[in-house]
């Protein structure tokens, strides 16, 4: 059996077997695709990427006639949904129709689901589930794909059901509930919630270092920010707080993450290799743990988690005659099963018919027709996801507002009155805490604007107390004489201030205080003697 694990610009193929609920792993495979090859999911040349597997199978002496897939894409949409018990067909179709009826799914659309424990308040006769739909023509691609190299394509499924299959063979995973597992690639970052022992929510956000403005760090950057949204999302669904992440892909940010999470007592760790698995050794686990996953047998009493459609050998099959039998034969070549006919027939489909059908693909492909229709869907896919990020935004705005405290225009105005050769460029409210960052044109400015701070007389009563600050330029204390100057010969500090209630509002915002205040998604501007500072809230995006 092969297993891939396909996103837009990577590849990666296992190949072992399944029995008995236990996995051994026989050799693994990695392909760098060329980007536009895949787009969301979205296969864009056929024909290559199927010569490019077919090489790497030869190459690896992959020569196995089934295979599952597991993808990743932004276009797959997710939904809990409470379904009725039923007979299982009549089940599959509640889920297909309420999919239709409340995130406007159409049949061009592949469904999938998830059992996850009874609906709380309605007794046992409604189940949880957790739905995905796919677009039919993301589906079709791989169908064609795997066509050509005359592989038998058992399963199509969404990555997040295939890692989940990892996640709870852990029998202790339970006791870490709520549960955030985090998978990190340089183009994307998937995000699995976990509770009650099983997926609650999964959410895909695709990155770029465009989007940040530290490109050389915007992983990092886009980990934390994706992590926090997902935070802020619990919150809003359950009394129950995320206590747990768990990551997996690309991990050699592990131990920054690890740290960023412990200031807000989140417990971190990598994704555990499961005990019903062998032969791994000389594989990254972390990288093929979602082709792994794909090997596992579905739970059939709880899952429905292939795209495929049930009748696939009438749906979409690719004409492609002496190109599919060739790369069918160069497959048997790569796992040395060749008979002296079979050579002979493939050198002549190759020499007499592979060309022109590859012709003819490109062709098709490569027609206005096609053009036209990619490019709709080029379009529809940045509306989609420029309609999603805005909607992202208004929620999180909202609930943050709803549910975050306001500061006095009285804690800005005291700022302002003890800065002397600082300046402050962003303020920021947490949980009672103040985080202030500025530059100064001495590293011994600092030490002296926060102990007028947290020392000097006000109108606010004794609202500021003083836990610390550093030069975060160079991470050091007021003592040391070895801070490293920042642009134009500015030093940068940072400085954090807790507040007591008398620096707090709560409830409506009097007129006279409203200029001033900041609450979960306010992004002002309060000026300063000495500079322009923004100020935003722990909630702001």
């Amino acid at each position: 059996m092969l297993s891939f694990d396909i996103t837009d610009r990577n590849i990666r193929i296992i190949r072992g077997n399944e029995s008995g609920g236990k996995i051994k792993i026989q050799s693994s495979a990695s392909i760098e695709i060329p980007e536009g090859t895949i787009i969301n999911g979205y296969i864009r040349d056929i024909p290559q990427l199927a010569t490019t597997i077919n090489q790497t199978l030869k190459n690896n002496k992959m020569g196995d006639k089934d295979a599952v897939v597991s993808i990743s894409s932004n276009l797959v949409v997710f939904k809990e949904l409470h379904i009725p018990r039923a007979k299982p067909v009549e089940f599959k179709t509640m889920v297909q129709n309420q999919m239709q009826q409340t995130i406007s799914v159409t049949e061009a659309h592949c469904i999938s689901y998830t059992i996850a424990g009874t609906v709380q308040g309605e007794g046992n006769d409604s189940l949880k589930v957790l739905a995905t739909a796919c677009p039919r023509d993301v589906v079709d691609c791989y169908k064609k794909v795997f066509s050509m190299l005359g592989i038998s394509l058992k399963t199509v499924a969404v990555s997040c059901n295939c890692i989940s299959r990892i996640v709870l063979a852990d029998t202790t995973i339970k006791n870490k509930m709520p549960l955030l597992l985090v998978q990190i690639d340089p183009n994307f970052i998937n995000l699995n919630l976990y509770e009650n022992g099983q997926l609650a929510f999964s959410r895909f956000a695709s990155i770029s270092p465009d989007d940040y403005d530290d490109k050389s760090d915007y992983v990092f950057q886009a980990v934390n920010e994706n992590i926090y949204r997902m935070f802020q999302f619990q919150r809003t669904r359950s009394s129950d707080a995320i206590q747990n992440v768990v990551f997996y892909g690309d991990t050699s940010e592990f131990i920054r993450l690890t740290n960023a999470l412990e200031q807000m007592d989140i417990k971190s760790s990598l994704l555990k290799i499961p005990s019903q698995l062998s032969g791994y050794e000389n594989l990254e686990f972390s990288t093929y743990a979602n082709a792994i996953g794909a090997m596992f047998k579905s739970q059939k009493d709880i899952e429905s988690i292939n795209l495929l459609d049930v009748d696939t050998g009438t749906t979409n099959q690719v004409q492609v005659s002496g190109s599919s039998l060739g790369l069918q034969i160069a497959g048997v070549f790569g796992g040395g099963a060749v008979l002296v006919g079979l050579i002979t027939l493939s050198m002549v489909l190759i020499n007499n018919g592979i060309q022109k059908d590859i012709s003819e693909i490109d062709g098709y492909i490569k027609s206005e027709k096609i053009a036209t229709q990619l490019a709709k869907i080029d379009s529809d896919n940045a509306k989609i996801e420029k309609l999603n990020k805005y909607k992202e935004q208004v929620t999180l705005a909202k609930n943050g507002f709803d549910s975050n405290p306001i500061l006095r225009k009285s804690v800005f105005d005291y700022v302002d009155s003890c800065l002397s050769g600082a300046a402050i460029t962003k303020i920021k409210y947490d949980k009672g805490s103040l985080d202030l960052t500025g530059t100064a044109k001495d590293p011994s400015i600092p030490s002296t604007f926060v102990e007028k701070l947290v020392t000097a007389e006000n109108d606010i009563g004794s609202a500021f107390g003083y836990p610390g600050y550093k030069m975060a330029s160079a991470a050091l204390d007021a003592s040391s004489t070895n801070a490293i100057p920042i642009n134009n010969g500015d030093y940068e500090f940072e400085a954090s201030i807790s507040l007591t209630g008398e620096a707090v509002l709560t409830g409506t915002v009097p007129k006279e205080e409203a200029k001033g205040s900041v609450g979960a998604t306010s992004d002002t501007t309060a000026t300063t003697t000495a500079a322009t500072t923004k100020t935003e809230s722990g909630d702001a995006q």
